[in-house]
């Protein structure tokens, strides 16, 4: 029977105290509350169905609550940080707290007997745990990245990365790595995972045609036999998964968009219960109560909305009873009151918790140096054996082993020295190598490490990106959110079919606001105009943490901690691809790109996806039954290859090649084995599967995901003395039937993306691309490029194929086929921006005031044409606070910068009839949440980039983009006020040839003072009253700054010397004026100086 559930008025405790995301959630059994974890890592009581807030603790790392179970007496949580598993009592105090050596990824909700507990880990491992005392029970490898963990009766069942469901015995101690038994339940990943008695339910995500889609149902099987039982359709889309407490047959399906299903798995035949939740954000975590009568569901927007069978008329308990009393929060011991003596010893005060050094622990220079202290070194007894003594000389030879860089001083790392532009007259003679430690100190050698921004006291802007970057080819900036994806971002772009393929969709009519086939165009743009200067793809960046959190994929999210990132970047390559070509897939409308069959004249036939024309594999996957040999085929098309290597090979086994090219073209067949039930013959047997594809169906670009995820995938890839395992051009070989296609097909490396790991275990992503453009170019070493985020080298080739040590691990591969370059057709691929979108007045406001609309949008016949002169001007808002690192000292630094989002441009034209009117005056819809509106300096308050509360004229983002993009292609002028930081932030490069500043414009190098746009205000606009930071207003200030002194003429004498003269003067009086307190008697004083000296000028 279904229980009948009724919404009740949701917990908005923490939406409002400004908490955003409820990630995790969990009734206690024995009392009226509800334990939440939120985004910010911290887990918060809340108690009765009124929601009042009671104890709260942190989890550790900062991020957010992945998991929360409590029990009677403890609460037990972990976060995404992966730091570890503690285990607290309900007042708050810490009982246990479990550290793994590498990230925590998953623990089990209940306990095996009394007192087991699974935990898992990234390694991967598997571990089984006190839960009284939280130490290590038992600790073994399993075979793939545990997600989800789960006791049944007897067993332990975890699910994995890789799809699979395995079966651990933990009776004995868990000594199989992959199980006593398993079953692949998803192709693409286990998003949850349920077990009741003989049963267990799994919701995931699985491939179809190579893209990776949730799959619309929950897979029941049958633990016993793992054989797959009927599932049950949930066409939404399943997010999250339950058991309802007490009918251990009914299960809770719960879709992202807040569609809820209660449904009897036992009985076919009865009803189900379908309720919707009325939320605008997407639901993040959901929890039920001990007896089912609550259900609890969590969303982005931080309220918690409940379901309850109870009856209303009632008093509502979560549990349907009070239970035991409210625990508050533990009160700390009360320190001991001791009389200070000269006899008091000091170990009555006792020493607090500490994690790092104390200050007893003194570094070496603080200990005395004298003839007997320190003392020699001891000579090693290889020395000592081989020993001879000469008058009272002994002596010895070196031994090999011993043998090594000697004599040589540690030098100390000029860290600050030519980093800043301020610094950079004195220090230009400094070389990059060096700002390096030497070889002996750290095994990655210099170009590989990390590279970080500093900043100075003038802000990111005073860096010096070229002390870094000597090269024509731009680097990509790091301090912005999800930066771990700049590796891939220069791959596409120096990938050129993809290049092409991206730039064009930006001049499409695409309707999708968060595009990452767009965004990716947009930033190949940027890449292919600033030739060696350096940019960043924040937009880029945005777009995949919204669609990430869309599709419930919070793991591609990068939030500054240590992750293994070639495992990300890997999921993110496939989560890219697979937008890629949805994103540019207008069927039935797409161009043919390129023609398999070159005899063929089907251009008028229906072409898949462009991105799906490059890289997709259209292969067959024939399905053979060992039991009867009955053989099936079917349809498989995917984007990108997952290398399978080789197992270890017993003696009396056939010897298997393990070369570069065996193993791609064994990746490529992928021959596996399965276990299933046969159609034909009824039996539970063992299958073959095998993909069949002929040599002219392989794809243009091959790309590549390593997965080498042990020790014995990696060392396929280390050095040898034969040589290096990468090869730089591999001939393929297809499959029909059976039988290798005699055609032959050549592919050549084009690019790899790689993880740095020092010896501490730090990580980062470089990029080696054979970089097109070099080619043609004579370069001293080879057309390879080492992309480390800024700072970009030229390497060889053996450097680029070279892997001499486990520090360097491959992640991503780009091959191309050489022999099909010709046969690719770009002609039918749109590459203008359309110019009437200038031409277009679009607001997405639906209150939009007539009265405030200030622009007119350009006529056909005022389009700009090169050297149209513009006047432009933007207002951000802050999306993100800046992180900054104060010091004991007073002093601080800043370690990451302000995150900043475009929220109003006005662009005016600059000359003809209607100089100075606007013609773009647009507020940016955001969907983001919003920090601080600066409204100080911005103007924007808060409902003005919402578009149910804004009266201005609203656009997407994407739209404002592409408009300003279209003014840069047309040749026009640029004219503003500290535009390198405008345009930085809005992620557009315009050439400097192409921007007047007037920061510059007015600027006085031996006195390094320049204007404000405060100071031009007052010259150009003279005794306003409006304020400054009505923008079309600045932008006219702007514009009158640089064509007044140009354009004024009196009785054919040109003003310009006096206007400059004045300007310098005013220059010179701020400039030789003592700069007054911040008073604003002193401010009006200086304010009538200045106006004094205008008039008698």
């Amino acid at each position: 029977m279904v229980l009948s559930y009724q919404s009740v008025q949701p917990i908005t405790t923490l939406h409002d105290a400004g908490i955003q995301t409820v990630t995790a959630l969990s009734f206690d059994p024995v009392s009226d509350s509800l334990w939440a974890g939120v985004d910010s890592g911290i887990v918060i009581a809340l108690h009765t169905v009124q929601g009042l807030r009671g104890v709260s603790f942190p989890v550790g790392g900062g991020l957010a609550v992945k998991q929360v179970t409590v029990g009677d007496n403890y609460v037990r949580a972990f976060g995404l940080a992966g730091e570890g598993l503690g285990s607290w009592a309900k007042g708050g105090m810490n009982k246990w707290y479990f550290r793994p050596k590498s990230a925590l990824t998953a623990a089990s909700s209940s306990t095996f007997t009394p007192n087991l507990l699974a935990t898992a880990s990234s390694s991967p491992e598997l571990a089984l745990l006190n839960a009284s005392t939280g130490s290590t029970v038992r600790q073994v490898p399993v075979s793939s990245i545990i997600t989800h963990l789960e006791f049944s009766l007897s067993n332990l069942l975890s699910a994995s990365i890789d799809g699979h469901v395995r079966v651990h015995d933990p009776r004995s101690g868990i000594r199989r790595e992959d199980g006593e038994a398993s079953v692949q339940a998803h192709s693409s990943g286990v998003q949850d995972l349920q077990v009741t008695g003989n049963f267990f339910f799994t919701i995931g995500r699985s491939l179809r045609r190579g893209h990776e889609f949730p799959d619309p149902l929950v897979k029941v099987y049958d633990l016993r036999n793992m054989r797959p039982l009927p599932p049950i359709p949930f066409s939404e889309g399943p997010s999250f998964i339950n058991l309802l407490p007490k009918h251990s047959s009914s299960l809770v399906v719960t879709s992202a968009q807040g569609l809820v299903n209660v449904v009897d798995v036992s009985d076919a035949t009865n009803a189900s219960g379908f309720y919707q939740l009325e939320t605008a954000a997407y639901i993040t975590s959901v929890a039920l109560s001990s007896s089912g009568s609550f259900i609890g569901f969590g969303d982005a927007a931080g309220a918690i909305h409940l379901l309850t069978a109870a009856d209303e008329s009632s008093e509502l308990y979560f549990n349907g009873f009070e239970g035991q009393p409210i625990e508050h929060a533990d009160v700390p011991e009360p320190l001991p009151d001791i009389t200070w003596t000269d006899s008091t010893p000091l170990n009555s005060i006792g020493m607090p918790y500490y994690n790092a050094l104390l200050l007893s622990s003194w570094t070496p220079r603080f200990v005395s140096h004298g003839l007997h202290y320190p003392p020699p070194s001891k000579i090693p007894p290889q020395v000592l054996s081989t020993m001879k003594v000469n008058e009272n000389i002994a002596y010895a030879a070196l031994p090999k082993e011993l043998r090594g860089r000697r004599n040589r001083a540690q030098v100390t790392n000029a860290k600050d020295q030519g980093r800043f532009r301020s610094g950079k007259s004195r220090r230009d003679d400094i070389d990059l190598e060096t700002l390096s430690v030497d070889d002996s100190i750290e095994e990655v050698p210099r170009m590989y490490r990390r590279v970080e921004i500093e900043y100075s006291k003038f802000g990111v802007e005073d860096f010096d990106f070229g002390f870094y970057n000597k090269t024509p080819y731009s680097g990509l900036e790091t301090h912005i959110l999800n930066s771990y994806t700049n590796p891939l971002l220069q791959v596409m772009h120096y990938i050129l079919p993809i290049r092409k393929l991206a730039k064009s969709h930006t001049t499409t009519n695409c309707p999708r606001e968060h595009c990452l086939l767009c965004e990716l165009g947009f930033v190949v743009c940027m890449l292919d105009d600033a030739r060696g200067t350096n940019c960043q793809s924040s937009n880029f960046c945005r777009v995949i943490s919204v669609l990430a959190q869309a599709r419930n994929q919070l793991d591609l999210i990068d939030y500054g901690r240590e992750a293994p990132y070639d495992q990300m970047i890997q999921s993110f390559h496939r989560f890219l691809v697979d937008h890629l070509s949805l994103e540019g897939n207008s069927f039935p409308y797409n161009p043919v790109i390129y023609q398999r069959d070159p005899y063929s004249s089907g251009t008028n036939s229906l072409a898949a996806a462009p991105i799906t024309q490059l890289l997709g594999i259209d292969a067959k996957n024939v399905v053979t039954c060992l039991n009867c040999k009955a053989v099936r085929e079917k349809e498989n098309m995917t984007h990108i290859i997952d290398i399978i290597y080789p197992r270890p090979m017993s003696p009396n086994e056939p010897h298997i090649s393990s070369d570069f090219t065996s193993i791609i073209r064994n990746s490529l067949i992928r021959e596996m084995n399965h276990k299933a039930t046969c159609q034909t013959c009824k039996h539970f047997t063992t299958f073959l599967s095998r993909r069949s594809i002929s040599t002219a169906d392989l794809p243009p670009i091959l790309a590549i995901n390593t997965s080498i995820y042990n020790e014995e995938s990696m060392k396929f890839w280390l050095d040898t003395r034969q040589g290096a395992f990468l090869q730089s051009q591999i001939e393929l070989q297809g499959e029909i039937d059976g039988l290798e296609d005699p055609e032959i097909a050549t592919y050549e490396l084009r690019a790899m993306v790689c993880q740095i790991t020092t010896k501490t275990k730090q990580s980062h992503l470089v990029a080696l691309i054979k970089v097109p453009e070099a080619e043609i170019t004579a370069t001293t070493k080879g057309p390879w490029y080492l992309f480390n985020d800024f700072a970009v080298r030229n390497i060889s080739e053996e450097e680029a194929l070279s892997c001499p040590s486990i520090w360097k691990k491959p992640s991503i591969l780009y091959l191309e086929r050489t022999d099909v370059r010709d046969r690719l057709d770009f002609r039918g691929l749109p590459d203008q921006l359309d110019p009437s979108i200038l031409s277009q007045d679009t607001s997405i406001s639906i209150n939009r005031d007539k009265s405030l609309i200030k622009h007119e949008p350009l006529r056909f016949e005022e389009l700009p044409t090169p050297g149209t002169l513009v006047a432009i001007d933007a207002e951000f808002v802050s999306m993100q606070q800046e992180e900054i690192d104060y010091r004991s000292d007073g002093t601080s630094r800043v370690l990451r910068p302000a995150r900043l989002s475009l929220a109003r441009v006005s662009v005016l034209r600059g000359d003809g009839p209607k100089e100075g009117v606007p013609f773009i005056d647009d507020h940016i819809h955001t969907s983001e949440a919003i920090v601080d509106y600066l409204t100080e300096f911005s103007g924007i308050k808060y409902g003005d980039l919402d578009p149910h509360l804004s009266p201005f004229t609203l656009t997407p983002l994407k739209l404002v983009y592409k408009k300003l993009r279209l003014l840069v292609d047309r040749g026009c002028i640029f004219v503003g006020h500290g535009l390198s930081k405008d345009f930085r932030i809005i992620n557009i490069y315009v050439p400097p040839e192409r921007v007047i500043d007037t920061v510059d414009l007015y600027f006085i190098s031996f006195r390094q003072r320049r204007l404000s746009l405060r100071f031009l205000h007052g010259i150009f606009w003279e005794r306003t009253s409006r304020p400054t930071h009505m923008i079309p207003l600045k932008t006219l200030i702007l514009h009158c700054g640089y064509t007044r002194p140009t354009r004024i003429w009196k009785n054919g004498v040109s003003l310009m010397k006096r206007w400059k003269s004045c300007i310098v003067k005013a220059v010179n009086i701020t400039s030789n004026l003592r700069r007054p307190p911040a008073y604003p008697c002193r401010r009006q004083s200086l304010k009538h100086q200045v106006h004094r000296h205008k008039r008698r000028l």
